[in-house]
């Protein structure tokens, strides 16, 4: 898959021209740079450079890992610079989707001002169990769809959101009103690096119909994800909201079966913390954050 460090790794053969002087502010031996240039021209199967070129020439794969780069890494900048340490209470959370940065930055900046002394820390709670982390103290608040039944936890129901299925325009299947499980079969799935059993398409569509798709494809970043659809080399899975103006114009979005697949978004916390008047701060700065800036979102019937 598609990692930071490449992303890390253009974006320095871009600025630097030459594969020894990136290796130099990238703080690793050339040997070791040579290395994950073949690594990652092995996973997309293609080069990233014209070789023997002075300085570095991007190959046309290579200039659209770097268009990524300088999109992406940016706002992990910006997100670690708004996450600056100060002296107070800590507030560790765990994130189960990439696409809630979209409602949990702005939260995060009405907080801030609120509670100035609550630091904060984000994870990706791909490469490990969330709730496990939540029981054991190793983060604080999980952002989950699928709670689970344990006294350890309080859940904040935060908003009902909807899976569709995103596809460009002139796939196969863009013109049904809604999809079936049935439909995906002889498709590609592109899904986020975790085990099928923690995937909502999986889950409350795929499995009680008893299909697969053809094959997956693990994606880490929305926006490669994203790349992948436009040019009709696999499907996905996302909420509306995940999608900018230009990206919807540019796919379609279908309905998984004729009701549609409706979730819950919660914020999990230990039963201890529940009463912790900044955890409850946020809960209800998240809550309006929400619905001030997704779009097709409901009022959680959870209660």
């Amino acid at each position: 898959m598609i990692e930071l460090s490449h992303l890390k790794l253009l974006q320095a053969l871009h600025k630097q021209g030459s594969v020894s002087e990136a290796a130099e502010v990238l703080f690793i031996t050339q040997s070791a740079l040579s290395h994950q240039i073949k690594k990652l021209e092995s996973l997309i199967e293609g080069t990233i450079f014209v070789r023997h070129s002075n300085p570095i020439k991007l190959t046309p794969k290579g200039r659209k890992l770097l268009k990524l780069a300088t999109k992406v890494l940016p706002e992990i900048k910006k997100t670690q610079e708004q996450l600056t340490n100060n002296k107070g209470e800590q507030l560790n959370i765990a994130i189960e989707c990439h696409s809630c940065f979209d409602w949990l930055i702005p939260t995060l900046d009405v907080f801030r001002k609120q509670h100035p002394k609550v630091n904060f820390d984000l994870s990706l709670a791909f490469s490990f169990e969330p709730m496990e982390a939540l029981k054991n103290y190793d983060v604080d608040m999980v952002i989950t769809s699928d709670p689970i039944e344990d006294k350890h936890f309080e859940y904040f129901p935060l908003f009902d959101y909807q899976m569709l299925m995103i596809m460009s325009r002139n796939h196969t299947l863009s013109h049904k009103r809604y999809l079936i499980a049935k439909d995906i079969q002889d498709q590609i799935l592109l899904t986020y690096p975790v085990s099928h059993d923690r995937l909502d398409v999986f889950n409350y569509f795929l499995k009680p119909a008893k299909i697969n798709p053809k094959s997956t494809r693990k994606v880490e970043l929305p926006i490669m994800m994203m790349l992948l659809v436009f040019n009709n080399q696999g499907i996905a899975t996302m909420p509306e909201w995940a999608l900018t103006d230009e990206q919807k114009s540019k796919v379609v979005l279908k309905p998984l079966g004729k009701n549609g697949v409706w979730r819950t978004l919660y914020l999990a916390v230990r039963k201890t913390d529940s009463v912790v008047e900044y955890i409850q701060d946020f809960a209800g700065i998240a809550k309006q954050v929400s619905f001030q800036n997704l779009e097709n979102i409901k009022p959680s019937q959870v209660k």
